[in-house]
């Protein structure tokens, strides 16, 4: 059994599907404007956040509106692709075991579902997505429903709300092409812990068992982290941190001038709302990774920080290689980050 084929993408797609309820505004008048609006947002935001963060894109973003379906079934093969390694061990795991080839099959479809099950549920909550893992480097993907929904939920101004998301998913968008090392220092990270995971339920226990080192309230996803996998799994907490707190650090700072109802926004969602990024949802649910909203308001601090320090020019030093990026300590305490990079 190929490791592509111990998820099977047909049953986790028709399960997205099932599970990604339209909702109330399934065919509403509402969203038949909403293509042509996020077109011309996309166009207004786009050299702000150019000017902001000093990245140059390649070419021009393409907005895609997409229902919750549409959303939940196009990230079936980005969860695929960015879950390949811990798929290849555990397929081998499972070649290794007098399993007999039903028992083997049945891990398709049932695996298949769970992933479905997942993408669906998140897909009545996401609100826009830069995909960089499927080759849709040109597309930034907003979802219809769950935008006005949102809107009208909280009395928001629909273009100043429209404006803000877009300007939060084109800034990711921005980070990763306009800085092409960091697509593959991600999927680098991401592999090599996924890669490094141990399957072996004794070792497992016995290292949650003799953890000495976190407190006994540390969640389960760290407890079962050996000192090696803990170190890989905090670079990748750093990134994430880095890159969300960067985005909602921008978005902020651009809609300081051109949003004049975003202090409200802001207030309303950041109190419990919204929290964190798409795709540290997707991680922590899938990958059982513990990505939390905290981490990204830490994330946009330490930028913060780092602004009041020396400017965008400061902020962008995150930017220009893997070595410039802060560790998580570095996060916490950016006068660390100050003094290791600057001159």
């Amino acid at each position: 059994m190929a490791a592509n084929a111990l998820v099977n993408a047909g049953v986790a797609e028709r399960f997205a599907a099932r599970f990604a309820s339209e909702g109330p505004l399934d065919g509403s008048y509402l969203l038949d404007d909403l293509e042509s609006h996020f077109q011309a947002l996309v166009a207004e935001a786009e050299p702000l956040i150019a000017e902001e963060t000093r990245f140059s894109p390649a070419s021009p973003a393409v907005p895609a509106l997409l229902s919750r379906k549409q959303w939940a079934t196009a990230n079936v093969e980005s969860m695929l692709s960015l879950m390949a390694p811990l798929l290849e061990k555990v397929e081998q795991r499972i070649a290794a075991t007098p399993m007999s080839p039903m028992a083997q099959l049945a891990y398709g479809p049932a695996l298949g579902a769970q992933l479905g099950l997942v993408l669906g549920f998140m897909s009545q909550r996401v609100l826009g997505q830069y995909d960089m893992l499927a080759g849709h480097e040109n597309q930034v993907w907003f979802v219809g429903p769950n935008i006005v929904l949102t809107e009208r939920r909280f009395g928001f101004v629909p273009r100043d709300f429209r404006l803000w998301v877009v300007l939060h998913e084109l800034t990711h968008r921005s980070q990763f092409e306009g800085n092409p090392w960091m697509r593959e220092y991600f999927l680098g990270l991401v592999k090599d812990l996924l890669s490094d995971l141990d399957l072996d339920a004794s070792n497992v226990l016995r290292r949650m068992a003799g953890r000495s080192d976190i407190g006994p309230d540390a969640p389960i996803a760290l407890r079962v982290l050996d000192p090696g996998q803990l170190e890989k799994f905090n670079r990748l907490q750093a990134f994430m941190s880095v890159i969300e707190g960067h985005g909602n650090f921008v978005m902020d700072r651009i809609a300081e001038q051109t949003i004049p109802t975003q202090p409200r926004m802001r207030q309303t969602l950041r109190s419990g709302a919204a929290s964190g990024g798409w795709l540290g949802k997707l991680l922590s649910k899938v990958l059982g990774l513990d990505l939390k909203r905290a981490q990204y308001l830490q994330g946009q601090a330490f930028l913060d920080v780092a602004f009041a320090a020396g400017g965008s020019d400061t902020v962008a030093l995150c930017f220009e290689s893997a070595e410039k990026l802060p560790s998580l300590t570095e996060v916490k305490d950016p006068q660390l980050w100050l003094d290791r990079v600057r001159p």
